[in-house]
């Protein structure tokens, strides 16, 4: 999908970007999270930070083009193996607790 944006400054701080690209602020940070821990840098989803300055920047069009390629119409993949997996561990984990304190 191409959706035209019309920027009148160079960088953004988040509070702005977010009003002009219509993100949850919950989502945006978790987005930043999962480029953190996959050890990418969050400059390619557009951060700008200047030295002295305390304010983080967002570069509009790096944000657009990150999100475009990595977050948009992305096809949904399921565990379901996982989950069950995740399931029986938990269910397990209560048995034996509750096994201690009846012994």
């Amino acid at each position: 999908m191409n959706y035209k944006f019309q920027f009148t400054k160079l960088w953004y701080p988040t509070k702005e970007i977010l009003e002009i690209i219509p993100i949850s602020r919950s989502t945006f940070y978790l987005f930043q999270d999962e480029l953190t821990a996959q050890g990418r840098d969050l400059s390619e989803m557009g951060r700008v930070k200047i030295k002295g300055c305390e304010n983080i920047f967002w570069d509009p069009v790096k944000l657009l083009d990150y999100l475009n390629r990595e977050k948009v119409n992305q096809p949904i993949k399921y565990d379901y193996e996982k989950q069950q997996q995740d399931d029986v561990n938990v269910a397990i984990g209560v048995f034996n607790k509750q096994q201690r304190k009846v012994n």
